[in-house]
Parts: C-alpha cells; sequence; structure tokens
C-alpha cells in the first residue's frame, strides 16, 4: 500500500501539493480561512469520505489541528489546519512548510502504532484491558493516540500549549463519532463524559490514612514529596501517587484499602498491584526516553507528560526532570479525567516545592 495522497482542499484553492487523481474545492472567498485539507492514500475509497469529513469537521485552531486514520500502522487519510496556523519559530525542529509537517506527523502515527503497541503488552500486566487512549504533551502541544477498533485507530496534533485540553476532548468525541458510524458501542476513553457528574464512589471507610511505601535511601524524616502524594490519592480520582528518582527509590501513597475499589482487585491482590506499578512506571521511563527520540524531529521540546489511558483506568507520567519522575494511577475509567486533575494539581505542587528549596540554598 502506497502513503502517496490524492488532495482535496474542500473551500481552498487546490493548487497545493498535486498528486495523481488530486481534487480541489470550490473558489475560496477573497479574505477567507482556507477550509481544511484533506488527504488519503491510494489505496482508499469514496466509501470512507463520511469519515473523513468527521476528522475535518473536529478541527479547530483552538483545539485539534491535524488528524489522522491508520489501519494497523498504514496511513488511509488525514485531514488538518495547518495552512491557518502561524509558521513555528524559525530554528525550531517543527520549522517546515505545511505539506513537510503533513509528511512528518504521518510517520508519527505510524511509528506510535509499534511503541504503544509494545507499550499496550506492558500494560496487560496490571490487567486492566488494552490501551485505547494515550495523551503525549510535550513543550508546546501534544500528540494524541487514540484506537476506536482493536486494528484502527486515530492520530491527532494540537500544536500550541493553550489548545491540549480542547484537542484531547476533540478526539474524544471523534472516537464517538465514529464508533456511532460503525454502530459500535459508546467508549468514555479520558472519562470526560463522567467528569462533571457526582461521584458514586462512597467516603473513606478504610484506614485513616492512605497506604504509603518509602523504598531507597530517602533519610529521615520522611521526604515532603511523600506527603504530597499522599494528599494527592482521593477514592474518586487519582487513586495511586508515587514518586522515582534515580539512584535513591521511589515514595507511594495509595487509597487501595478503601472498601469502595474492592473489585478492582478481582485477579490482583493490593500488593501485587503496587509491586507491578513500581515496575511499570520503570520501563515507562525508558519508553518515553525513546518517544522524545522518535518525536524530536518533528515536534519542539521534549515530552513532559503522558497518559496511558487502558479499559479500566489509567496510568499519568509526569517528568521532573534528571531522569525523576512521578506516576499516577486510577483504577476507574470514569474517574479519568478527575484523575488527571488531580496529577496536574501534584505536579504543580512538586514543581513549588522544587522552587521552594531552590530559594532555601540561594
Amino acid at each position: 500500500m502506497s502513503d502517496d495522497w490524492r488532495t482535496a482542499a474542500p473551500g481552498g484553492t487546490g493548487a497545493a501539493e498535486p498528486a495523481a487523481g488530486a481534487g480541489s474545492g470550490p473558489p475560496e472567498r477573497r479574505g477567507a480561512a482556507p477550509g481544511p485539507r484533506q488527504h488519503r492514500a491510494d489505496h482508499v475509497t469514496d466509501d470512507s469520505d463520511a469519515f473523513i469529513d468527521l476528522c475535518a469537521s473536529a478541527l479547530s485552531e483552538d483545539g485539534l489541528h491535524h488528524v489522522a486514520q491508520y489501519h494497523w500502522g498504514v496511513f488511509n487519510y488525514s485531514a488538518d489546519i495547518l495552512d491557518r496556523l502561524p509558521v513555528p519559530t524559525e530554528g525550531s525542529p517543527a520549522a517546515t512548510d505545511p505539506a513537510d509537517r503533513r509528511r512528518q506527523f504521518t510517520r508519527v502515527g505510524r511509528q506510535l502504532h509499534y511503541v504503544l503497541g509494545r507499550m499496550d503488552h506492558v500494560l496487560r500486566s496490571v490487567d486492566s484491558g488494552r490501551l485505547v487512549r494515550s495523551v503525549l504533551q510535550f513543550g508546546d502541544g501534544a500528540v494524541f493516540h487514540y484506537y476506536f477498533r482493536s486494528d484502527e485507530y486515530l492520530t491527532g496534533f494540537s500544536l500550541r500549549a493553550d489548545t491540549v485540553d480542547a484537542g484531547d476532548r476533540a478526539m474524544a468525541d471523534l472516537i464517538a463519532a465514529f464508533r456511532e458510524e460503525l454502530g459500535l458501542p459508546f467508549l468514555n476513553p479520558g472519562g470526560f463524559v463522567t467528569a462533571s457528574c457526582p461521584s458514586a464512589a462512597t467516603p473513606w471507610a478504610g484506614s485513616k490514612e492512605p497506604h504509603l511505601v518509602k523504598e531507597g535511601d530517602w533519610g529521615t524524616p520522611d521526604p515532603p514529596v511523600l506527603a504530597r502524594c499522599a494528599r494527592a490519592v482521593a477514592v474518586n480520582g487519582l487513586h495511586y501517587a508515587g514518586y522515582f528518582a534515580p539512584d535513591t527509590g521511589h515514595l507511594t501513597a495509595d487509597v487501595f484499602n478503601d472498601p469502595a475499589l474492592a473489585g478492582f482487585f478481582r485477579t490482583l491482590s493490593r500488593d501485587e498491584r503496587r509491586t507491578r506499578y513500581v515496575g511499570l512506571g520503570e520501563r515507562l521511563h525508558y519508553v518515553v526516553a525513546r518517544l522524545n527520540q522518535s518525536l524530536r524531529a518533528v515536534v519542539p521540546g521534549r515530552l513532559t507528560r503522558v497518559v496511558l489511558d487502558v479499559e479500566e483506568g489509567a496510568l499519568f507520567y509526569a517528568d521532573r526532570g534528571e531522569g525523576r519522575f512521578a506516576l499516577g494511577v486510577s483504577l476507574d475509567e470514569s474517574q479519568v479525567a478527575r484523575a488527571d486533575r488531580r496529577m496536574t494539581d501534584l505536579v504543580h505542587s512538586l514543581a513549588a516545592m522544587t522552587r521552594e528549596e531552590r530559594d532555601e540554598t540561594r
């Protein structure tokens, strides 16, 4: 199968990127913003038109800027509004014209199929289902990877930091539209639909304090970061929070002992999950390093945040520099959006603590 594109620019001039079989939309009005660019591989038929149109309708300058569809890692079609966006700053790895950026983004989509496919296999160790959504956030935006069937997925790009949340939600809505078109049941990747619903979780009914673990040479008394992890966890959101440092060890807090979460320990005990999340965190750290290499030629900056959303909950990774990172877990898919917010609050708290420590040493 070929990655050669047939190009259509609804509402555009149709002049850019000519290719065999290229089409063009009606002439655009003078001064009007160019419409979304649509591209399809030569093997894609008109039967995919409805899905390509759904992709185009999901785009906005304040949210999702590029989206592409793949089957087993093979590019099928895409839509984007890259022509509307400002040219990246000179010297940036992404400072190329829209045509080159489209091709770079397509390559990233193929690479993610293999890298995240291996991560999906690793995540099976915690028995929380397959990987359905990934968010890779870098300095000025994010890459999204969403499955809508077991062998078909979408990748999306939001290319400004202030568009990441809207782009993520647009991807979730697009997946819902794809599945509705295919007659498949509704999913809730990201937990966005239930994020505003009142939590059905019962109040903390176990021990009064979260379960704490301190492994490694942290000295005494307990480091302040452990207390911050303990404050971050809750039954109705983030269920596990940890801090990992090379050559020192790890600190974790969790609410696994709460009876409201008992259903998530049908096949793995609480202690088994704790052990496996530590192992996952250490492996994820190396996966992030590889993703940084893969994305370096396409997006500026390094990965600072990774979300791996599975059928039951999600894993959250936040880079803290010098090989250190924070790890969070939600066991409940309906709580993922809340857990993501609590993880963000934890990361901000850790950043503030680091700044305070630096000020004290001056």
